[in-house]
């Protein structure tokens, strides 16, 4: 049974040495640039040195982020911060834009590259995907269920691909990469790691416009993934790395965390691991919304807590009576029972009371409940919660105080020189004793005497695993001197920890930006139904992309596949596709490599945010769609800068519809009233009164569109002189007449009628209004960053 890599996360120094003393293997650390976490303390270039020469010290790996989207002006700056990486030692990076991927190929080939969760990589396509462009390991996507990722491993294993999955914290409601909500309703993209979590804010559910009663209004909040207790079958599977998130979360949550986990994994190695309560406790006094096992083990029905987005404490029982006369109530037991010193919150139809307990409970003789102080104001009924543990505190300051253990294993030979002197070899270094070993006269110096001294490694990174002893045990040499000799020895290689790999390093060039050609722009609609696929066609439309796999005959179709393809359905979504398709269109990294015989489209999906990337996609792409968090003015310099390869590919941006601001896993309507028919109009509203739309779709799966629809008929004459050869309308849920007059709108404006009237006919059909979205304000880049000391819960 192979047992993973634990990866802890590091979002300040504080934070890294919780995770070093409490046992990990590797970190994760942001940057001060390009990481999806902008929000953590992280670390300046000079602390990510001395970040790495303390992990390194210890034996311990450290992985930067490096996994936001890269823009053209970035570039350059994007090739020295990876430079710096190599150069400063980093075991290896993370990295989202595929673009910046090429870049690191060119400049710092050496430098061992991860593919971020944000990529999105949810079947064999992207870990072939990977292994062509020289990823090391894959962060699979929270969705990926156990079975899909075991299978992963396989093919990684062939192709020298590791797998890595996310064991422990917070997970992400939309899938990582494909989320815009944040920026579509407040400017901050996730994927420039600003998100604002929108995610974790309150909305009211709507059916046909009709308020629909849930528990709760957090109706995007999903639980916290603990796969601990089966960490068993985890490592069966054969993946190569567990990653703990919590980036933004302080240093006493990664301290028990990540200890918990240490001593999980190493009880599976012996063959002795049993889950315990104590342990499910404190990862739940650490930090919890609740606890789910995640979609890595089918947990659909019960992966959301509608009713608190943030730290809810452990539920420790109820009031079943209350002595006012003495002030102290009888609590139910179900839960655990609290301690002198914990925190509680008494909960009874939305109302708190919190105090903190200053006397031991009282347990009455048949166990079943026990007697505390409380508030007067404290009703039968209310829940009790603990929401602060002192004893796991406790647990977190012991960590935090104690230097780990030795855990770098060494391997050496004890042995005689010619010289007669005593040596030790192993890990690449010799050491040898001041003196030979001399004769003995009396009692001579054991062999087993020897070996006891030199495993004595304490207060050092490392533990002899093995000694191979070739001294015979027959000389003497006093045991200050094999102290000695064993101190020397350890000490050069704890020198060899901090010696910096030599990797090759590039300079950045720059390519030359092309000279742009203005174009009469394709107007393409996509839709999912066949009538509109015909109203389309019929009113005029360059490309029609239909959604779904029904064959529409006589009619020229680009047939879309869904944006997110399990592994367990990849090959089946593959062979779907008519063949009479004009073209197949995918937001799936490295899909459209697996495609043969037809034209292939590369879809808003894949995060197409510089000339790098959209060149390296349309090598295999004939039509590569920008994403839509761009800016018209970083669309024409992308334009430029694509201009200068030899054989472009044909560009996209969509200019009217409802962005996808959301694709999720989950099923709202189900989580709401159980499975049933999706055939009403669900939508969410929140606290402004916007109403955002859901759709469902036929793997169960919700994508929430933007409250207003992105309308660029003012920038058109723009994106033509710009180069773009195709502006899309989302039609998708839209009647045939609203794309046969959008159709008509966007034909005219192209022939030069007045803009200004035909945004009016555009605001009497769109759906909750329009806005120029990103292409005017582009996503935010001004952060304010946090203190540098500690971290966020």
């Amino acid at each position: 049974m192979h047992i993973p890599e634990l990866l802890a996360p590091a979002g300040s120094a504080d934070a890294l040495k919780a995770a070093v003393y409490a046992g990990c293997d590797a970190v994760y650390l942001g940057g001060r640039m390009y990481g999806a976490r902008a929000y953590a303390s992280n670390f300046d270039n000079a602390e990510i040195e001395k970040a790495v020469a303390f992990a390194h010290s210890h034996g311990v790996k450290v992985y930067v982020t490096v996994n936001t989207l890269i823009r053209d002006d970035d570039m350059e700056e994007a090739a020295a911060y990876l430079r710096f990486l190599s150069d400063a030692d980093v075991d290896a990076v993370l990295v989202q834009d595929v673009g910046l991927l090429s870049l690191a190929r060119e400049i710092v080939p050496d430098l061992p590259i991860h593919a971020s969760t944000q990529m999105t990589v949810t079947n064999r396509a992207g870990v072939e995907f990977a292994a062509e462009h020289g990823i090391s390991r894959v962060v699979l996507a929270r969705e990926v269920t156990l079975p899909d990722a075991a299978e992963l491993v396989r093919v990684g294993a062939e192709l020298g691909v590791g797998i890595e999955i996310f064991a422990h914290g917070a997970l992400c409601y939309s899938y990582s990469g494909q989320c815009l909500f944040s920026s579509a309703v407040g400017g901050r993209s996730g994927n420039q790691g600003m998100c604002a979590q929108p995610c974790r804010k309150p909305y009211t559910l709507l059916a046909d416009g009709e308020r629909v009663a849930t528990n709760g209004d957090y109706i995007l909040s999903p639980k916290d993934i603990c796969t601990y207790p089966n960490l068993k079958e985890i490592c069966e599977s054969g993946v190569e790395c567990l990653k703990i998130e919590g980036r933004m979360k302080a240093p006493e949550y990664v301290a028990v965390v990540t200890s918990i986990y240490r001593k999980a994994l190493d009880a599976v190695a012996e063959g002795n691991f049993e889950p315990k309560t104590e342990d499910m406790e404190n990862l739940a006094f650490a930090f919890n919304r609740g606890f789910t096992k995640g979609y890595l083990f089918g947990d659909k029905a019960s992966i959301m807590n509608w009713e608190k987005p943030n730290n809810r404490g452990v539920y420790a029982g109820y009031v079943n009576g209350v002595d006012k006369k003495r002030g102290k109530v009888i609590i139910k037991i179900e839960g655990p029972i609290p301690d002198t010193g914990d925190g509680l919150v008494f909960k009874l139809a939305g109302r708190e009371v919190g105090f903190a307990l200053n006397k031991e409970p009282y347990i009455f003789p048949e166990g079943d409940a026990y007697k505390i102080p409380a508030p007067e104001s404290v009703l039968e009924g209310s829940e009790l919660w603990i929401t602060r543990r002192l004893r796991t505190e406790k647990l977190a300051n012991a960590i935090l105080s104690k230097p780990p253990a030795g855990k770098i294993p060494l391997d050496i030979v004890v042995a005689k020189n010619h010289e007669g002197h005593l040596v030790i070899i192993g890990n690449g270094k010799t050491a040898v004793s001041e003196i030979p070993v001399m004769e003995a006269k009396s009692k001579p110096v054991t062999a087993e005497a020897v070996e006891a001294q030199i495993r004595k490694t304490g207060g050092t990174p490392f533990v002899i695993r093995s000694i191979q002893m070739e001294y015979d045990g027959t000389g003497f040499l006093p045991i200050g001197v094999i102290t000695d000799l064993r101190r020397r020895f350890l000490d050069e290689c704890a020198a060899s920890l901090s010696e910096k790999r030599k990797r090759m390093s590039r300079p950045y060039q720059a390519k030359e930006a092309g000279t742009v050609e203005k174009t009469t722009p394709v107007i393409q609609v996509y839709t999912d139904s066949i009538p509109c696929a015909k109203a389309a066609h019929s009113a005029g439309a360059g490309q029609v992309v239909f959604e779904g796999f029904e064959e529409i005959y006589n009619l020229p179709t680009i047939y879309k596949l869904p944006r997110i393809i399990s592994e367990h359905d990849l090959m089946r979504k593959l062979e779907k596709f008519p063949s009479s398709a004009a073209g197949v269109m995918t937001d799936s990294i490295g899909v459209a490599e697996m495609l043969t015989g037809v034209q292939r489209y590369a879809a808003s999906g894949l995060n197409i945010t510089n000339a790098r990337t959209a060149n390296l996609f349309g090598k295999s792409c004939r039509q590569v769609c920008l994403s839509p968090e761009l800016s018209g003015k970083q669309i024409k310099t992308l334009m430029e800068n694509l201009a200068g390869y030899s054989h472009p590919p044909r560009v996209e941006v969509m200019v009217q519809g409802n962005l996808e601001v959301m694709i999720t896993e989950n099923c709202i309507p189900a989580t709401a009233q159980g499975c049933r028919s999706c055939n009403q109009s669900w939508a969410l509203k929140d606290k402004t009164n916007r109403i955002f739309r859901v759709r469902t779709d036929s793997d169960c799966r919700s994508r929430i569109l933007n409250a207003a629809e992105i309308c660029l008929v003012e920038y058109v004459r723009e994106l033509s002189a710009a180069g773009v050869s195709v502006i899309s309308i989302d039609a998708r849920g839209r009647s045939p007449e609203y794309i046969r007059r959008m159709v008509s709108i966007y034909t005219r404006v192209l022939e030069g009628e007045n803009v200004k009237e035909l945004k009016e006919e555009i605001r009497e059909i769109a759906s909750g209004g329009v806005t120029a979205a990103h292409y005017t304000r582009g996503v935010s880049e001004d952060i304010e960053l946090p203190p540098k000391k500690g971290g966020k819960k």
